[in-house]
């Protein structure tokens, strides 16, 4: 329940919790990629492939603030 308090009913990090064993690969992969390479990514076309190959539905606004937040952190 503290933790609740703390960070609200969705958690620190929504986008992070919503991520699959399955899907773990590929996400740390994009994330090192924007944060050790600096490529940006599309939230859109993530958005599309978590849907599509993971069966993972996030929405893009959540995903685009999510990667925003990551490149800023490690610019």
């Amino acid at each position: 329940m503290l933790t609740e308090a703390q960070e609200g009913k969705r958690g620190g990090n929504f986008v992070e919790s919503k991520i699959t064993k399955e899907a773990m690969p590929f996400w740390i992969a994009l994330k090192d990629r924007v944060t050790k390479d600096g490529v940006h990514m599309k939230p859109y076309v993530v958005h599309r492939l978590l849907a599509d190959n993971f069966d993972i539905h996030i929405s893009e606004t959540a995903i685009r603030k999510f990667l925003t937040k990551l490149e800023r952190e490690n610019a």
